[in-house]
């Protein structure tokens, strides 16, 4: 029998790579303008307003960061459900809890700051990782400091904007 993991892998895989190549603020058309285009705007006297603060988050990624803990207590939540079920079934659905929860965050890891980014990335991470054990079908409910960790790099990176 074939692992089903890779199965449900490929379409986070393929989403990664269309949202690869998008932009969240729009404003990125400096590959279809003219080189010639941009100069005038430059010296224009709005243009310094125009370029990002570089103290604190933008808008998308305040945005972000609610969705994804939004996302994160919800997981949780049916974490925490499916951890009642009990051995043996609930190990497979603790562990497609946390699997779908790792899948729903990689959806939140798209935005304009890298620290966010990251941390986004750290917690699903973890989360899979708890997947994985959880597959395994342990005797007793593994640690999950690094999942709080990694949670609480998350809000303080989100919160430092």
């Amino acid at each position: 029998m074939r692992p089903a993991r890779p199965a449900l892998l490929a379409p986070a895989a393929v989403a990664l790579i269309i949202m690869s190549g998008c932009t969240t603020d729009g404003d990125d058309t400096s590959a279809a303008e003219p080189a010639g285009a941009s100069a005038p705007a430059a010296s224009t006297p709005s243009a310094p307003a125009a370029s990002p603060a570089p103290v604190g988050l933008d808008e998308a990624t305040r945005t972000t960061c609610a969705a994804a803990q939004k996302d994160i207590t919800a997981a949780l939540k049916e974490v925490a459900a499916a951890e009642k079920i009990g051995p043996p079934a609930g190990h497979s659905a603790v562990s497609a809890q946390y699997s779908a929860g790792a899948a729903t965050l990689y959806t939140h890891a798209f935005t304009s700051s890298d620290e966010v980014n990251g941390a986004v990335k750290a917690v699903a991470t973890e989360m899979g990782d708890l997947a994985d054990t959880w597959a395994k079908a342990p005797k007793k409910s593994p640690s999950k400091a690094d999942l709080t960790a990694a949670q609480g790099k998350l809000k303080a990176t989100c919160a430092a904007g």
